[in-house]
């Protein structure tokens, strides 16, 4: 009976054996998905921090154009501003070379010019010249 006995205890043992490495199986395999999970949500994370990160990117490529396009059109604005100024400035002086004679002098060159009268006729050309110029 001893033998019995004996195979009976190894085969008790043996079934030990195999519930215990299920159990460890079981384990694993719960621990290989709990780590396919983790990883999983890792990628979607690190997935979706890119995503923002590229649109944060984009946005900001996006807006240095639009400050580049701004400070474009306010250069080209300035630079017809000071275009306009200048062709007017030309008219004015084109308009004023072709009026040979001012028609009023200034009071205190008015005056100047009539004591010097008074002084001589010399000094009366000079003026007259003077104030034909101006």
């Amino acid at each position: 009976m001893a033998p019995v006995i004996w195979l009976h205890a190894a085969v008790e043992m043996n079934l030990n054996l195999r519930e215990e490495a299920q159990r460890e199986r079981q384990q694993i395999l719960e621990s290989i998905a709990s780590n396919r999970q983790l990883e999983l949500d890792e990628t979607l994370n690190r997935r979706a921090q890119n995503s923002a990160y590229r649109c944060d990117l984009l946005g900001q490529i996006d807006y240095n154009r639009r400050q580049k396009s701004r400070a474009d059109e306010e250069q080209k604005r300035l630079e017809k501003c000071q275009r306009d100024a200048e062709a007017e400035y030309w008219k004015k002086v084109e308009h004023l070379r072709g009026k040979p004679v001012v028609e009023k002098l200034h009071p205190v060159r008015r005056g100047l010019f009539q004591s010097q009268s008074a002084t001589g006729s010399r000094q009366n050309s000079a003026a007259a010249r003077a104030e034909a110029l101006f």
